[in-house]
């Protein structure tokens, strides 16, 4: 285990001493904060039409009109961006010959990929919480006699199911990484497969009976939207932590088949 944390460490000074972590941070809260200033306005101008209505606005809310929205569009965000994050986690070892070395040492395979992969979903992480500020926001300035601005239980679980999203695209991240020592080939092969599970509830539509629910249970969005509607089952559960233990069996299979060439 303590082998585990060292090479997390090392990568996490790797990341945090690089330009390259620092514009992915910035890139993802600067189009989070150009979205989240965009659906407020969109719900300012709803809420205006609806005050002139029978209804004066019953109904609107920050939670579905704001929160919800953005949750699922960083979604989108993560797609394109951590690919970036963890193209260098392997591919770096592997160009610079030091993962050669490591499988010369009594360092277990095991405990490499686990290091590597804790360290990219810190920093995953990190990218999400560069975008609590909003949340924040509409909880101090929306507030009103009626009673909080936000329901915060949504919220809470719309952040886990993006933090279990992110974490299982960062170990996809990190398989497509341990292919080749070209970091091109792990960004472009890595973002494929993301985009292959993104849209894969596509192919759904016209189907019928059992490859119907295949293709809906294996989509993501299909198990990202109950987090975002405040519901946390079991089932999604399972599927993200499914969808990230191959990618770290594989991953650990890969890099193992390192020492023996």
């Amino acid at each position: 285990m303590r082998t585990t944390w060292a090479i997390c460490a090392k990568d996490l000074r790797l990341y945090l001493t690089t330009w390259t972590s620092y514009i992915l941070l910035a890139a993802f809260a600067l189009i989070s904060a150009f979205f989240f200033q965009r659906l407020v306005i969109e719900f300012q101008y709803a809420s205006m039409q609806a005050m002139q209505q029978e209804n004066g606005g019953e109904g609107l809310n920050l939670t579905d009109w704001v929160m919800s929205p953005l949750l699922m569009n960083m979604t989108v965000f993560l797609l394109f961006l951590l690919p970036v994050l963890t193209m260098r986690l392997l591919s770096e070892e592997k160009r610079g010959k030091t993962l050669d070395l490591l499988m010369t040492t009594p360092i277990r395979a095991s405990e490499i990929v686990l290091g590597k992969y804790a360290a990219g979903v810190v920093m995953m992480l990190l990218m999400l919480a560069t975008t609590l500020l909003f949340p924040a926001l509409l909880s101090h300035f929306g507030a009103s006699a009626d009673g909080p601005a936000l329901d915060w239980y949504s919220v809470g679980s719309g952040y886990l199911g993006l933090a279990l999203l992110g974490s299982a695209f960062v170990s996809i991240g990190l398989l497509c990484s341990s292919f080749s020592a070209s970091q091109i080939v792990a960004v472009a092969s890595s973002f494929a497969m993301l985009l292959m599970l993104y849209v894969i509830g596509l192919a759904a539509r016209g189907q019928e009976g059992l490859w119907l629910k295949a293709l809906e249970f294996m989509a993501i969005n299909t198990h990202l939207e109950p987090f975002i509607r405040g519901i946390v089952r079991s089932v999604d559960l399972c599927y993200f932590a499914s969808l990230t233990g191959v990618g770290l069996i594989l991953t650990h299979r890969v890099v193992e088949a390192q020492r023996w060439q």
